[in-house]
């Protein structure tokens, strides 16, 4: 029995160093797979499934003892060949091939029909079985882990790519390749020593071992801190107005300006990694001097790949045509030929920063451009892409300080769009109907799920809106560790649940398609805030009682308002644009009814009389012109008699007072619709102070500014006396100081 122990206990920890050094440079290779993992397109899945198990075959026979290295090298190899003959059967690549047909005629052919997979998985064999000579030195293994952790680094750094979990357990083997070198310096100075360790491993093992992991789960659990100082690279970015590539704890890939939750928001130069949080930049870009309010369209995307969007094979060959002054551009191609109505609307843009972009921004759809810079001069910068309906910019030659642009808004004419049949999208839609093939299931079942009771495909498109903007609430700090899809939609209906506008425009585009519809994916900016409304916020239609939102006037227009949204074709009206991102509003345009006059019930007598009253008129005027001078005369008789100015007086006070009181009622309602876009919402049954209340139960950090409001509020609404200008000054900087943060 004694005997038999001593067998395994010898077989399990006979050179036991070797085999832990074969096992942590199997890890550290794995890791470099895992990074070409990430990269998109990069390897094909089965050659990284093939590289992954030749690693693994290669471990496990070099943990077999007393095996001559010629007959483990035959053995790894033709273990090697049968795992790429049964992967890529798997994959469907090569067609059956038995394994008995490597001895006969066909080896060579077999071998050559398994290229180039082979050479991949005989490379990562060669590569493990140098990683295992290499680790014998200590400065090897410091020239190895440098180089190596280096270059992963940078890879994160500079990329979408997250590889920090790949870079820490690199690390983590360094420092076990560190410990056995140690060890096996130990065995040859002092093999006494040596001895006692190989027979009983377990007594330097453990403390290590529990050393180390204590290290690195300590270090898990410490919280996050953000940089101190900002690294060269993402202040280059940064000065330049270009995104950062980051990405959260989770390995959810996300592009921004600087980092997570410190990026700012603004126009996005590259939309492939979607995700993520920022923080609301009010830097103002432009003004728009403009006829009618409306979104300031910039580009468009067509390719969905599960974690953003891209421009599709088309849209990279697009031609584009010149621009000429005052003279229309060419339409899209796929336009109906009867074009439904329109309303043309001028824009005057002007810029404000010193930003380049490489579209303008205007109202869809673009009909011309009348003058760059005050002149009919510039126009060659320009090229217009009608597929797109982009209106693209050289960023080589300086950007324009401003423009005016036409375009001709269509008219949502909606009772005509529901009566349209469900038909399948017409030829050469078919990039706007694109779907990744791992988009997962429950993603296309929830849009069938809100739209099966939908008649028509614009019903379908109106379901799939308003589910998005009254089911998830608007925030842009979602909170990224509820995700662990690896798609970006699916993360945001099912896990995290909340978002800002790229979570809800690309989840209805791609909830759309999943429909059938055709459907592109758009980004630019907002409205912008009006002189005349103030409390318009990035695309927020004011209250009722507030005159006519979508009315001309000049927008400011800031980084706050970048936005996204979506276009849906329907076929004889061309493409509708929806706002599906709760709180916001899309500028429309609507048919004005039509006023007609029945003429039958008009008395006949009516004609006879207007005739017989015009008779006198020439009579009454001179009479007229004598009597008005004794009529002023009268007025200002009375208006002294009467203190008639003292009352002017009056009326104007007590309307001034009136004012105040509206505007700081719609400063409190500004707070409340932003406070509903960051999840505080008063319920229909509360009043202000009881949802006050329960607000600040839940958050006191804000109770002294949210009664200081409450008190103005009150005051304004139901109060007696009069409110001033400081009151009203107070509450506009307190709502201004809980938007900033929120």
């Amino acid at each position: 029995m004694n005997d038999e122990m001593t067998f395994w206990r010898r077989l399990l920890w006979q050179d036991w160093p070797h085999r832990l050094t074969v096992l942590l440079c199997g890890i550290f290779l794995l890791q470099f797979t895992y990074w070409i993992a990430k990269e998109d397109n990069f390897w094909l899945p089965e050659t990284i499934l093939i590289v992954q198990l030749t690693l693994l075959a290669t471990a496990v026979f070099e943990h077999i003892p007393k095996l001559h290295w010629l007959l483990r090298g035959a053995v790894q190899l033709v273990t090697i060949v049968t795992i790429n003959v049964l992967v890529l059967e798997h994959y469907k690549v090569i067609r059956s091939m038995p394994l008995k047909s490597f001895a006969s005629s066909k080896l060579f052919l077999n071998l050559y029909e398994l290229t180039p997979y082979l050479w991949f998985a005989l490379g990562a064999w060669v590569l493990y079985l140098t990683a295992i000579w290499l680790v014998e030195v200590k400065w090897r293994i410091y020239a190895l882990l440098i180089v190596s952790v280096l270059a992963l680094c940078i890879r994160d750094s500079f990329s979408t790519v997250y590889l920090w979990p790949q870079v820490a357990m690199m690390v983590c083997c360094g420092l076990f390749l560190l410990i056995l070198c140690h060890f096996q310096k130990l065995r040859r100075k002092d093999p006494a020593a040596w001895s006692r360790f190989a027979d009983y491993p377990a007594s330097i093992a453990v403390p290590v071992i529990s050393l180390i992991s204590l290290t690195v789960f300590l270090g898990a659990l410490m919280p996050e801190i953000g940089p101190v100082v900002t690294d060269p690279y993402t202040a280059w970015r940064q000065l330049r107005g270009e995104p950062m590539n980051f990405t959260t704890g989770k390995g959810v890939q996300v592009t921004a300006i600087a980092s997570e939750y410190d990026s700012s928001s603004g126009y996005s130069r590259s939309d492939a990694s979607l995700g993520g949080g920022f923080q609301f930049d009010y830097t103002p870009v432009m003004t728009v001097d403009t006829t009618h309010r409306g979104y300031w369209r910039g580009e468009t995307r067509s390719l969905y790949t599960g974690k953003g969007w891209d421009e599709s094979d088309s849209e990279k060959r697009g031609a584009s045509t010149a621009v000429r002054p005052d003279n229309p551009v060419t339409a899209d191609p796929r336009q109906p030929a009867s074009k439904p109505k329109t309303v043309e609307v001028t824009q005057t843009v002007t810029m404000l920063t010193e930003q380049h972009y490489p579209v303008l921004f205007g109202a869809y759809a673009v009909s011309r451009v009348t003058d760059v810079n005050g002149a009919k001069t510039g126009f060659d910068a320009m090229q217009w892409s009608a597929p797109q309906s982009e209106l693209k910019f050289n960023e080589r030659n300086p950007y324009p300080k401003t423009y005016t642009i036409v375009s001709q808004v269509p008219v949502i004419d909606e009772d005509a769009l529901l009566k349209l049949p469900a038909e399948p999208a017409s030829t050469g839609m078919e990039e706007f109907l694109q779907l990744p093939g791992n988009l997962p299931d429950r993603v296309r079942k929830l849009a069938a799920d809100i739209t099966k009771d939908a008649v028509s495909p614009y019903e379908k498109a109106k379901k799939l809106e308003q589910y998005l903007q009254k089911t998830y609430p608007y925030t842009n700090k979602p909170d990224l560790s509820k995700g662990h899809s690896r798609d970006f939609v699916d993360r945001f209906l099912f896990e995290i649940k909340e978002g800002y506008c790229d979570y809800y425009s690309s989840a209805m585009a791609v909830m759309a398609r999943s429909l059938g519809l055709p459907t592109r994916w758009v980004k630019g900016y907002a409205s912008g805030t009006s002189a005349m409304n103030e409390d318009m916020l990035g695309g927020l239609v004011p209250d009722e009682g507030l005159i006519d939102p979508d009315a001309a006037g000049v927008y400011t227009v800031r980084n706050a308002d970048a936005h996204s949204w979506v276009e849906i074709y329907f076929a004889g009206f061309g493409w509708i644009p929806f706002e599906p991102t709760a709180g916001f509003v899309l500028p429309r345009t609507v048919p004005e009814p039509e006023l007609a006059i029945d003429t039958s019930t008009v008395p006949a007598d009516l004609t006879a009389d207007a005739e017989a009253a015009g008779i006198g008129i020439q009579a009454q005027h001179v009479v007229w012109t004598g009597g008005s001078v004794v009529l002023l005369a009268l007025l200002a008789y009375m208006a002294w008699k009467f203190q008639a100015l003292e009352l002017i007086q009056e009326r104007v006070r007590r309307r001034r007072a009136l004012q105040l009181k509206q505007k700081i009622i719609v400063e409190c309602e500004r707070l409340l619709r932003i406070f509903r876009r960051n999840g505080y919402v008063r319920e229909e049954h509360e009043t202000l102070r009881e949802a006050v209340r329960r607000w600040t139960k839940q958050s006191k950090w804000m109770t002294s500014e949210l009664d200081t409001v409450l008190l103005m509020f009150e005051k304004a609404k139901y109060g007696k006396s009069d409110v001033t200008e400081d009151d009203l000054r107070q509450t506009t900087q307190i709502v201004e100081k809980l938007r900033a943060q929120m």
